[in-house]
């Protein structure tokens, strides 16, 4: 026979989401579940101005999220900071990924997200990232084969951003 949960009487643990917090695609992150939600805002968004207040939101709700402080430094111009703390394997492929871009090896940071990409399927903000600052740079996407690609969740970021 089924049994629901039983919750104890508080109010913190009635409405307190279950399970870790995860981002748009289901990976766990290392973040709480209030900052897991803005990065996923950042993710879905469109603009860039939408994704860079998610970003912000995310890292005053968790200043230890380190994927959200490397996405934010990169769309901000804040340059790599180092990232501390623990991070899931497949966030510090992320921001190996990012903050090359940040740094400007643009060859490299593109030939990490082509790997990143293979191993975790979906990676819209690395992806997204990779191609703005390189667009800042003056460079040519590189990223044509993998656009074409891309699964439905990726904002066409060579539209107006």
């Amino acid at each position: 026979m089924h049994r629901d949960r039983e919750w104890p009487n508080t109010r913190r643990s009635q409405s307190a989401p279950i399970g870790p917090a995860v981002e748009d695609h289901g990976r766990v992150v290392t973040a709480n579940l209030v900052a897991a939600a803005f990065y996923r805002q950042a993710q879905q968004a469109a603009d860039v101005s939408v994704i860079v207040e998610a970003l912000g939101h995310a890292v005053m709700a968790d200043p230890a999220f380190g994927l959200a402080v490397a996405d934010l430094d990169a769309f901000t111009d804040g340059g790599p900071k180092p990232i501390g703390g623990r991070q899931m394997n497949w966030e510090r492929h992320h921001i190996e990924v990012v903050h090359s871009a940040a740094a400007g090896n643009f060859t490299r940071s593109t030939d990490l997200l082509r790997e990143h990409l293979a191993g975790v399927g979906c990676d819209p903000l690395a992806f997204r990232i990779v191609t703005h600052l390189g667009r800042r740079m003056g460079i040519r996407d590189g990223l044509e084969d993998l656009s074409g690609e891309l699964p439905s969740c990726h904002v066409d970021s060579r539209r107006g951003e």
